[in-house]
């Protein structure tokens, strides 16, 4: 579905959709979060109505709107944000800014909590339905974008699962350096990862298995060959 984009550019996906335990024991996350470059702007999913922006409980500042999708009502709800600047029954368009990325509420560091409701928002979150369903983590539908190649979504998550893996075996220094230079295709590559915030800037020919790397990329390497 098409209808809805990610309210965060370049956001990362910090928690998702489902059961969790963060310190509190097991807990239903009825949204996702999504983080940036600290507090960035917030940006409406799809054009509709303000119909909540206020300090709600464990929220923090939030703001919900309503949209009506080829004749169906949905409700986004934005929280944590550090500030918002829309009103209650204004209408929104969709990309519009609505807000700033924050931690207010119970939130512990800055990232905005999103979800999306099949319906009306109602306490307990009855409709709450699973935000990633309906968005990409960029604002483009079905594909992330890097340079004239692209990657399906789960070609994405199945990247940035082994740059997480890549990321913890530095963490315990388990790492070596090959003696060759990287390609121009990593480079690239990692470029882009760099931007979106997925390494911590890490040289490719230091990291630790290159090589599994450059297997990952072989998609997109084929993808521009046939371009």
């Amino acid at each position: 579905m098409t209808n809805f984009i990610c309210p965060v550019k370049n956001a990362r996906l910090t928690s998702k959709f489902g059961w969790r335990n963060i310190g509190f024991g097991n807990e239903w996350h009825q949204g996702v979060d999504l983080a940036s470059t600290g507090k960035v702007p917030i940006y409406a999913s799809a054009a509709g109505v303000i119909s909540r922006a206020q300090v709600l409980s464990s929220y923090g500042k939030v703001i919900m709107i309503k949209h009506i999708v080829k004749g169906k009502t949905f409700e986004t709800n934005y929280a944590h944000l550090d500030s918002y600047c829309v009103h209650v029954g204004q209408k929104v368009v969709q990309g519009q800014q609505i807000g700033m990325m924050g931690n207010t509420g119970r939130a512990y560091g800055i990232h905005l909590h999103f979800e999306i409701h099949d319906g009306a928002w109602e306490k307990g979150q009855p409709n709450a339905t699973d935000p990633m369903k309906y968005i990409t983590l960029t604002n483009e539908p079905n594909t992330i974008s890097i340079n004239k190649g692209a990657l399906t979504m789960s070609q994405y998550i199945e990247l940035l699962n082994k740059i997480k893996e890549l990321e913890e075996a530095l963490k315990t220094k388990q790492t070596n350096s090959p003696s060759r230079q990287a390609s121009k295709i990593h480079s690239t590559a990692w470029q882009w990862l760099k931007n979106k915030g997925l390494t911590d800037g890490t040289n490719p020919q230091n990291f630790l298995t290159r090589e599994q790397f450059a297997t990952m990329l072989k998609r997109y390497h084929e993808s521009l060959n046939k371009k």
